[in-house]
């Protein structure tokens, strides 16, 4: 589990395109072999250390399923390492399990309007928490399938968001209980 709270804005070193690509992050968290970390909110496993960091595998399920595919040597990076018990959770629950891939279809002043798909806008709830690339923020409002997010400058400055410019993509995680319930309410039919 993670928090959505950034501990560091890594950097992509290089991917290798295979059919199981190997991230290489420019990183100064300390990580062992077999953790699990969230990168731009995806929970991967750290599979090697480096003298600059550390290496993440990524299979063709998350290729698919997230923003990775867009992903280029010298991107910033969110990254976060998962909690552990007894630590504080400052943001939200989040899994690290991306539901959806967004585009940033406005900005206006602090306000970032990002695109949805619809079929997951029952899940956003306005004041609720969403998981945007790994940070956890407060939904500001939601409108048919637009959701926005205000981003304070603290945010933008220490977060991989502050790079996100208009027709960027995003991995999206809605709110996990806001998830459950959905989920319960369709069964209960």
């Amino acid at each position: 589990m993670f928090t959505g709270i950034i501990e560091e804005k890594g950097r992509v070193l290089s991917i290798s395109r295979a059919e199981v690509q190997k991230i290489k992050i420019e990183s100064s968290l300390q990580v062992n072999k077999g953790n699990s970390i969230a990168v731009q909110g995806i929970c991967l496993t750290v599979t090697g250390l480096t003298k600059q960091g550390f290496v993440v595998d990524a299979m063709k399920q998350t290729l698919g399923a997230t923003t990775l595919n867009y992903w280029r040597a010298g991107d910033y990076v969110n990254l976060e390492r998962a909690l552990r018990v007894g630590d504080r959770l400052g943001g939200h629950i989040m899994l690290g399990h991306v539901d959806d891939v967004g585009r940033l279809a406005r900005v206006k002043t602090n306000e970032y309007f990002l695109e949805i798909d619809p079929e997951y806008a029952p899940c956003v709830i306005d004041k609720g928490s969403i998981g945007i690339d790994g940070v956890s923020l407060t939904v500001s409002s939601i409108t048919s399938n637009i959701v926005s997010v205000s981003l304070i400058p603290y945010t933008l400055q220490n977060t991989a968001l502050g790079s996100l410019r208009v027709g960027g993509r995003v991995n999206i995680e809605y709110d996990y209980l806001a998830k459950v319930l959905i989920r319960r309410a369709t069964l209960d039919v």
